[in-house]
């Protein structure tokens, strides 16, 4: 069965940041327990 995850159109750029930023450690920082905090935050709270 497949699941569908909608995202309004005024959270996608905030997800595209978040995926350039957590691919891109040599750009930005390494992925720790901090980081996934403070982006969950982020994105729960848009």
């Amino acid at each position: 069965m497949s699941e569908r995850i909608e995202i309004d159109d005024t959270d996608v750029d905030l997800l595209t940041q978040f995926l350039f930023e957590i691919s891109s450690p040599e750009l930005f920082e390494q992925a720790t327990v901090e980081l996934c905090q403070r982006w969950m935050g982020r994105l729960v709270d848009g």
